[in-house]
């Protein structure tokens, strides 16, 4: 018996795959590292729906998080919202994301090299993306375990997009852009 994942032939494979991993009704996902839930017990349930949408839409999804502010554990917490992700850099769907750019979200397409802080502990920088040159095999590592057409096609053909709602804490906006792109 094969594994979607081991099976997918393409990027939009891999969205379908992703999709019912995040739904609780596929095999883990081989890129990622946890146990699957932790980050929706911490308050990203709610975007699990979105989520789920925008990788059948084609949005493959890698991370992404809630924004919050608020103090906990005796220190400041912020968090802007976020997610990123790969698409097909013939898709429809990538001019309808990199436009996100118009209605004020940062989008940020590829892998840039200053560091984006999008996690903040006390006003320092905590987690964030960029900053540092990728590895030649990075695709390999993060897309291990699945069918070598799919991992041709994200090494060949996608695109990485970080797209971030550049102010901390606000939840309420991001989440519906995303929706309506991939609509």
């Amino acid at each position: 018996m094969g594994s979607v994942w081991r099976d997918a032939r393409s990027i939009g494979d891999l969205g379908q795959a992703m999709a019912l991993w995040m739904e609780g009704r596929g095999p883990d996902w081989p890129g990622y590292f946890g146990p699957f839930g932790q980050e929706e017990e911490n308050g990203a349930r709610h975007l699990i729906p979105t989520l789920a949408a925008a990788n059948r839409a084609g949005f493959v999804t890698t991370g992404s998080q809630p924004a919050y502010d608020n103090v906990s554990g005796g220190a400041h917490w912020r968090q802007k919202a976020h997610v990123d992700g790969i698409v097909h850099d013939r898709s429809p769907l990538l001019h309808r994301l990199t436009a996100l750019e118009r209605q004020g979200f940062l989008v940020v397409r590829g892998w840039p090299m200053r560091y984006v802080a999008v996690t903040d502990r006390d006003g320092e920088p905590v987690t964030g993306f960029g900053g540092f040159r990728l590895g030649r095999n990075q695709a390999a590592r993060e897309w291990h375990g699945i069918g070598r057409h799919a991992l041709r096609e994200v090494k060949d053909r996608s695109v990485r997009l970080n797209i971030v709602d550049p102010v901390w804490g606000r939840d309420d906006r991001l989440w519906p852009a995303l929706a309506n792109a991939i609509r």
